[in-house]
């Protein structure tokens, strides 16, 4: 049976694919080999990194898209930095090309979270919405040796004192 599972495993053999073909593209001694596809060195760049991170999204469902960009990014300076160290010319501008591609693809995504956002709460001004935000609640300070109360609990009553119950008018049982 398929299942989303299997896209996410195909997602990071299709990743771990293109991160080993794009480190020996540019680490390499391939340079001009875009030539041969109609690309520049700069739009090579834009869309190597830019598919990256696009795969990286589906292969890491979990993950913040904020991470998975930044991660993207440091590779693309780690890349430019081993460039300098393999006879091949790391510069900024490279660098800089990585992280448009990387802007692209990420904005395409917060594109989709802005979409989900108006259909599910879009008569909602923005401040309503923080304050619906369950990862924006205050949290208890949670110290790590509590002081032991008198007379055995049972796990429980520390359970229920230590997670009180949701006030949302849930059903508990």
């Amino acid at each position: 049976m398929f299942k989303p599972v299997h896209i996410v495993y195909a997602a990071r053999l299709a990743l771990l694919l293109g991160s080993v073909t794009v480190a020996v593209l540019t680490l390499g001694p391939f340079q001009g080999a875009e030539s041969h596809f109609g690309l520049t060195d700069k739009e090579a760049h834009a869309l190597a990194f830019g598919g990256l991170l696009a795969v990286s999204f589906l292969a890491f469902p979990r993950m913040r898209r904020n991470d998975l960009a930044i991660a993207a990014l440091v590779l693309g300076a780690a890349i430019e930095v081993a460039q300098s160290f393999t006879g091949r010319d790391g510069n900024v501008a490279d660098w800089l090309a990585d992280a448009f591609g990387i802007v692209v693809v990420h904005g395409a995504s917060l594109i989709e979270g802005a979409r989900k956002l108006a259909r599910d709460k879009g008569q909602l001004t923005f401040g309503q919405i923080v304050k619906l935000d369950r990862r924006r609640q205050q949290r208890r300070d949670v110290t790590a040796l509590e002081p032991q109360l008198t007379g055995a609990l049972s796990f429980a009553e520390r359970a229920s004192r230590r997670f009180p119950a949701r006030q949302s008018g849930a059903l508990i049982r």
